[in-house]
């Protein structure tokens, strides 16, 4: 929805709660979708969005979709006030990777009461998605998958496939032998072009891409964008055919890597900003803080070993922010090409160098650049003169390809080593071009106006 549609609408469902005019509210509940008033409730009060979120109860397919949209982490406070009763017709809706989702963000006292009062296979399924880790692929995969034995024919397959509509998605057919082993996949136009006589095993491809279930969720959603796949199929260490990754999912997976990533490169680390409490966003923050803290009083020390220098030529010290500024934004550009290009498998992490040269094609023309413009600057500058504009220009030009060198390393090696690159980087960056930028800058400007 446009962002002003979706404005008017949180306006007007505040307003109507506010005033308890459920006859309205239950219209404009009527003509919005579901995954925009679970977007509006996430901006209301818990006691605002509950009274919505009730109103929706009666019709349980609604409330569904609304929960699976929602902010898993305050769905509890959602669903307080409700019995594990009336939230069963709403789990009853919810595909199974869905519901276990949900089910791991809740109280056990309030997951056990809702798992109580689900049908055994339902509870089974949910408890089944549960036991795998969040961030792999059976922590993303549905169980509502549509597989059928290859022994089958495109009619009887057509047939059974017209008998399951809860069926998660089916853009695909996979086939199973007798013990659930997967040895096949026919696409769904495929399989309603086939002459209805024709048995499953003879129109479909034996060459199946799958994952393991214990496959991490990045490695899933690489997998499923390079392939162009709508879902993905995931199997056990016996090759039995045990769930399906669908695009949805791993839209999602993309999304929250991508958050996550941009996150601790800024560290602030990698959880829901409302799911953290204060003291554990100190913790998450401080270590980065403190690394900058050590960069900069590095930093300090070597500027005062230069002191009588400073004296002497008082203008150097007007270009120090600029020389560190250049730097460390050309190495945030670098390792955040490099973290970004590693974390979708686009550069190779053992071909360092050539990594390492795309980015210094890149930086010797914008050092360049950024370099002239300060070489002019410096010798209009009043005690300006051409040893000084010569110092200084060389100084950030060797600083930047410095920032640009450090940017692409340190997340390259920190990747062979096992080391989350996003981590790993900002406070080594930091630290060492606050240190090793200082040394540069004096050392190569003092060089030159020792020719003066």
């Amino acid at each position: 929805m446009p962002k002003d549609r979706q404005q008017l609408l949180v306006g007007s469902l505040r307003r109507l709660v506010r005033r308890g005019a459920k006859t309205h509210l239950r219209r404009v509940l009527d003509k919005a979708r579901s995954e925009d008033i679970a977007e509006a409730l996430e901006g209301f009060l818990s006691a605002e969005a509950r009274t919505v979120f009730h109103m929706l109860l009666e019709e349980p397919e609604r409330a569904a979709e609304v929960a699976s949209n929602f902010d898993h982490q305050r769905l509890e406070q959602l669903f307080q006030g409700l019995r594990p009763e009336q939230l069963k017709p709403v789990f009853d809706f919810l595909a199974s990777d869905d519901a276990a989702d949900i089910m791991a963000a809740l109280s056990e006292e309030m997951r056990q009461g809702i798992l109580d009062v689900l049908a055994d296979e339902e509870s089974e399924d949910i408890e089944e998605l549960m036991q795998y880790s969040a961030d792999t692929a059976g922590g993303i995969m549905t169980t509502d998958f549509f597989a059928l034995d290859k022994e089958m024919t495109a009619r009887e397959a057509i047939v059974a496939l017209q008998e399951n509509p809860d069926a998660e998605l089916v853009f695909y057919v996979y086939c199973i032998n007798e013990d659930g082993t997967l040895v096949g996949v026919i696409s769904l136009r495929q399989l309603l072009l086939i002459p209805p006589a024709t048995q499953l095993k003879v129109a479909m491809s034996s060459e199946v891409i799958s994952v393991p279930v214990t496959m991490d969720q990045e490695q899933v959603a690489a997998i499923v964008a390079r392939y162009d796949l709508l879902a993905l199929p995931v199997i056990d260490d016996f090759n039995k055919l045990v769930g399906i990754a669908t695009v949805d999912d791993v839209l999602d997976v993309l999304r929250d890597e991508a958050t996550e990533d941009m996150m601790l490169m800024a560290g602030v680390g990698d959880e829901d900003i409302g799911a953290r409490s204060t003291l554990r966003s100190v913790r998450v923050r401080l270590p980065w803080l403190l690394a900058a803290v050590a960069g900069g009083l590095g930093a300090a020390f070597l500027i005062g070993t230069f002191e009588d220098q400073l004296q002497k030529v008082a203008i150097l010290a007007a270009f120090i922010p600029i020389v560190m500024g250049l730097g460390g934004n050309v190495g945030v550009q670098a390792s955040t090409i490099v973290v970004r290009g590693l974390a979708m498998e686009q550069l190779d992490p053992h071909n360092f160098l050539t990594a390492l040269l795309s980015e210094l094609k890149v930086v010797l023309f914008t050092a360049g650049v950024c370099a002239l413009l300060v070489c002019g600057a410096a010798m209009v500058m009043p005690g300006g003169y051409w040893q000084l504009a010569a110092g200084v220009s060389c100084s950030l030009f060797a600083v930047m390809v410095f920032g640009a060198f450090l940017g692409t390393s340190v997340p390259m090696f920190s990747h062979r080593l096992g080391i989350d690159p996003a981590v790993a980087t900002g406070p080594i960056l930091t630290t060492c071009i606050d240190l090793f930028g200082v040394l540069i800058y004096f050392m190569i400007s003092m060089a030159w106006l020792e020719k003066a």
